[in-house]
């Protein structure tokens, strides 16, 4: 059996995940379709083999035929810290149980105060995993039961999934409640190790497992309702399937109330009463005294007051004479029209025009690229060019 390589220190881990992130993200969203090829990694390596070799050497991918496929510990790795994970695992919480009960039997049998130190951390890292891993499971959970009825459209397999994830429910509350009695009864270890730090961590993970009970029970009302309304889809579905068939064998109408019951049902109460917007005629509400004394009542009711009116100041006389601006600009049009009557190429065209004020190097330079875009399917642009005060541009002409 051939032995993979394996990452010696950290900063190698680091700087290949950085190296091969693009491959990395690539390879992690196409997880659940197992069809990245080769050949797209080729390409997102620059075509560099060795680079792949090197991942796969290293246990990062396996390949498999024609396909990549990221190793399970790396994609539980980036699940779990995105939070993405779909899976549940109670047997993890199954496990801290188990290094909890083994850590506070070594820290009551240690009588090496530096070893009984070191299970006495081992214990609160335990405690805390515990906690954080069943609020974790809980949000999987809460997640996986809305996905279980929302998006499988086959009823058995909803139904079916919803009562495994009712047992994982389950499961789940059992483990809380076994920990809990575990912290009860071994009173003489929580005496001994009676440190602010153990009691606060304590008092942690009892307000998780309390924060996890009210969630179990949340989650427990949901699937006993998404049950409870699959089973009336179900046999409403039922219904309409057995329906169906006495109407093609055309013995419905015999066999069903179905004209009856249609008969009595009057469906146009459940429609929104129609709105008819009606705008007034101005000259109605000017002269009419009816729709004055209308308004008056409107206003009255919704607290409506005249505002006052005040005199406006007077006009500056400044406004009262004519002012004339002239604004250096160029009609395009015109300019357009007189370079189609001329034979010579645009920018000399541009640069001899007689223009009404004086124009820049830089204004010819702005016109010269506003005709060539505005008209460019009506110009033809060569391929010559020539030098103006060092600049060079191309000898366009009118086609």
């Amino acid at each position: 059996m051939e032995t993979l390589s394996h990452f010696r220190t950290i900063e190698e881990l680091v700087k290949v995940l950085d190296r091969e992130k693009t491959l990395f993200r690539d390879m992690f969203e196409r997880r659940k379709s197992l069809a990245y090829r080769t050949v797209i990694a080729m390409e997102v390596v620059d075509y560099r083999r060795e680079r792949i070799q090197y991942l796969i050497d290293h246990g990062v991918i396996h390949e498999n035929g024609d396909f990549l496929e990221m190793e399970d510990v790396y994609v539980q790795f980036f699940e779990e810290v995105l939070d993405m994970n779909e899976e549940i695992s109670v047997s993890s919480v199954k496990e801290y149980l188990d290094s909890l009960k083994e850590n506070i039997n070594y820290y009551l049998q240690e009588t090496n105060e530096n070893r009984k130190n070191q299970y006495l951390s081992n214990v609160r890292k335990t405690l805390r995993r515990i906690g954080l891993r069943t609020l974790k499971n809980i949000i999987d959970l809460k997640r996986n039961v809305d996905t279980a009825y929302k998006q499988e459209p086959n009823y058995k397999i909803k139904k079916s999934r919803l009562a495994n994830l009712d047992e994982k429910r389950k499961s789940i509350k059992v483990l809380i409640k076994e920990c809990e009695m575990m912290m009860e009864g071994e009173v003489v270890f929580f005496k001994m190790a009676a440190d602010p730090e153990m009691q606060r961590t304590t008092m942690d993970v009892r307000n998780d497992f309390t924060e996890a009970d009210h969630n179990l029970l949340e989650i427990e009302h949901q699937i006993i309702d998404y049950i409870n309304q699959i089973e009336q889809q179900s046999l409403l579905f039922k219904k309409i399937r057995k329906l169906k068939y006495l109407k093609d064998q055309l013995t419905w109408r015999e066999e069903t109330n179905i004209v009856r019951v249609i008969e009595g049902k009057n469906p146009l109460w459940m429609e929104k009463r129609p709105y008819n917007r009606i705008f007034l005629s101005l000259d109605m509400l000017r002269s009419s005294e009816e729709a004055y004394s209308i308004i008056r009542k409107i206003a009255g009711r919704t607290i409506v007051r005249r505002l006052a009116r005040t005199e406006a100041d007077p006009l500056d006389e400044t406004y009262m004479h004519d002012s004339i601006e002239e604004v250096n600009a160029v009609n395009m049009t015109e300019l357009w029209n007189a370079f189609k009557a001329q034979g010579n190429h645009l920018f000399a065209f541009i640069k001899d025009y007689s223009y009404k004020q004086q124009h820049t190097l830089g204004d010819y330079i702005n016109l010269y690229c506003q005709m060539a875009t505005l008209h460019s399917e009506e110009l033809r642009i060569t391929d010559d060019y020539e030098q103006y005060d060092k600049i060079e541009y191309a000898l366009i002409y009118a086609s």
